[in-house]
């Protein structure tokens, strides 16, 4: 009489073990969010209130060519509720990472999980799945404010997703990095006030860049949130398609900045978890 032998279950793949990793912070970060209820509705009513009063604003502005890349003339109202939704996944992704950090670092949590069989790829892009789906909902709130009030969009749907995620892979880099001075000093950079400034100022959220000085657009081009709402809107107010060149210099300019800065923004912060280790202040606040 024989008998058959128990299966041996074969191990999960990295890919698979990473995922489940990253679902858990996913879900830790969301309830923490949720947890505070005033906080998160206090969110959505900025929102509204921000496209609403921009929505009187544009009374006094009206149409032009120069709001748009063909010529085309777009409303202001177009233009800025565009370049003020998208522009909020710039700020999440140079402020999610931070918060995240800085959080486990309060919390006593971060040493912990450092010292965990887990990548630091995998711990640092993690913390930023609930911001940036939280960003999506509002994005998509302000769009719907934005078409309610007369918002008029003439989507290119493959444009616009590829400058989307051109947007968020380019400018999470940064936000890593910026992580990383919280390992050594234990406190938030800057960022969030230099880059928001930066974009109002130079980055075209509030008004065409060509409207600025010579000298003031040459460093406009070197801002990613400029190319990115650049093409965003081409995508959404004008069905511009990525064979078009000045759309496509967009896009390869903001795949060649992704592509230098990712691989910095991680050396940096394992170098920076590294003297925290060696120091023996990874788990100080």
């Amino acid at each position: 009489m024989s008998s058959a032998a128990p299966a041996i279950p074969k191990p999960a793949s990295r890919l698979a073990i990473a995922l489940g990793k990253a679902a858990a912070i996913y879900k830790r970060d969301r309830r923490i969010a949720l947890s505070y209820d005033m906080a998160f509705i206090i969110q959505w009513l900025q929102i509204i209130i921000q496209i609403i009063s921009f929505y009187f604003i544009s009374f006094l502005i009206g149409h032009g060519p120069h709001f748009g890349i063909t010529g085309k003339f777009i409303p202001y109202f177009s233009y800025v509720v565009v370049n003020l939704a998208f522009v909020r996944f710039q700020l999440t992704a140079l402020q999610a990472f931070q918060t995240a950090i800085r959080g486990d670092q309060m919390l006593g949590t971060l040493e912990c999980v450092l010292v965990t069989p887990t990548s630091l790829p995998t711990v640092v892009l993690s913390t930023g799945l609930w911001g940036f789906t939280l960003t999506t909902a509002q994005v998509i709130i302000a769009l719907l404010t934005g078409v309610v009030l007369g918002l008029q969009l003439d989507v290119n749907y493959l444009t616009t997703f590829v400058f989307l995620i051109l947007l968020i892979a380019c400018m999470s880099p940064l936000g890593v990095m910026a992580s990383s001075t919280i390992m050594i000093f234990k406190q938030n950079a800057p960022t969030q006030f230099v880059a928001g400034s930066a974009a109002m100022l130079l980055g075209g959220v509030l008004y065409p860049v060509s409207k600025l000085p010579h000298l003031l657009q040459i460093v406009s081009w070197f801002l990613p949130i400029t190319h990115a709402l650049e093409g965003l809107r081409a995508g959404l107010l004008e069905n511009v398609g990525l064979d078009n060149a000045i759309v496509a210099g967009d896009a390869l300019w903001l795949v060649a900045a992704t592509a230098i800065l990712l691989p910095i923004s991680l050396f940096v912060f394992n170098r920076s978890v590294n003297l925290a280790r060696r120091d023996g202040t990874l788990g100080h606040y």
